[in-house]
């Protein structure tokens, strides 16, 4: 029994010990990815500012020939880079305030230790065929016979007629609806062409009313174009700075490993920066093509 009550708060104590342990290493892991965002920002801030020196030199480069609207875009864009940089570095200072709080907290614990119809048409002919095998036997047979040929051919001469009126007719009225067809067509061609007219004014319309749209989809293209050439300036400085500490005997798997992770970051930037570009434009075509 005393040595149950001794067990049970060397077992708390133990437990109390393990979290706490498991508590501190969590802050560690939070405090070093937090050093290297920000370091992975102050590399993105200080490229920043070198592309803002290179925006307003080439603004400079100018001259006389800047009309007042495109002075007015060029403040737009340094402005709009102005702006991000001041983002960022308040971003930083926000960071850097949350590392402050970090590092306190685990000081705190370390001192604690917790997507055919076809229809087939049957045409039936009808074939009747009369044959008389009998014998004429007298001249009035056959006399009766001659004028039943004579009354047949009268009227098949008479079908024949009516026949070829009937033909000549619906030729007439087959002729009459071969051009009520080629007006109709003509009709629709007519309309076709005024429709595919309009189409063309509607997307004509459509495009200068995207004009706007497009200028400043080109102007933040232009923007984080400079932005990605200054972050692959800043890329290159970390990427030497990584290889710097993997030549010096001196430094640590823990130091190569932040500069590698910085360098990865600063990568994730740039890739999300030439997401942006391309997306932008992508909605560029779409304005200048409009359906």
């Amino acid at each position: 029994m005393r040595m149950l009550k001794f067990l049970i708060p060397l077992v708390v104590f133990f437990s109390i010990q393990q979290i706490a342990a498991q508590g501190v290493k969590e802050i560690e892991a939070k405090i070093e990815n937090l050093e290297e965002e920000i370091r992975a920002n102050e590399e993105m801030l200080v490229s920043g500012v070198e592309g803002l020196e290179r925006i307003k030199k080439r603004f400079s480069k100018s001259g006389k020939k800047v009309t007042a609207k495109e002075s007015a875009r060029q403040r737009k864009i340094f402005n709009n880079v102005e702006s991000r940089l001041e983002t960022l570095d308040k971003v930083i200072k926000k960071q850097k305030k949350e590392l402050a709080k970090k590092t306190k907290k685990l000081n705190e614990l370390k001192g604690e230790e917790a997507e055919e119809e076809v229809k087939n048409e049957a045409v039936e002919a009808k074939v009747s065929e009369k044959s008389s095998s009998s014998l004429v036997s007298n001249e009035k047979e056959l006399l009766e016979r001659q004028e039943t040929l004579k009354r047949a051919r009268a009227k098949l001469e008479q079908e024949r007629k009516e026949r070829e009126a009937r033909y000549l007719k619906e030729q007439e009225e087959l002729k009459k609806e071969a051009e009520k067809l080629n007006q109709l067509d003509n009709q629709i061609k007519t309309e076709k062409e005024k429709i595919e007219k309009e189409k063309e004014e509607i997307r004509n319309r459509k495009i200068e009313a995207n004009r706007e749209k497009i200028n400043e989809l080109e102007d933040d293209i232009f923007i984080n174009e400079e932005i990605l050439a200054s972050g692959q300036a800043g890329l290159k400085r970390a990427q030497d700075k990584l290889a710097e500490t993997k030549a010096d005997s001196n430094a640590t798997q823990k130091d190569i490993t932040r500069k590698e992770s910085i360098v990865s970051k600063i990568q994730a930037r740039l890739d999300g920066i030439q997401k942006e570009i391309n997306l932008k434009k992508a909605e560029i075509e779409k304005l200048k093509n409009p359906e």
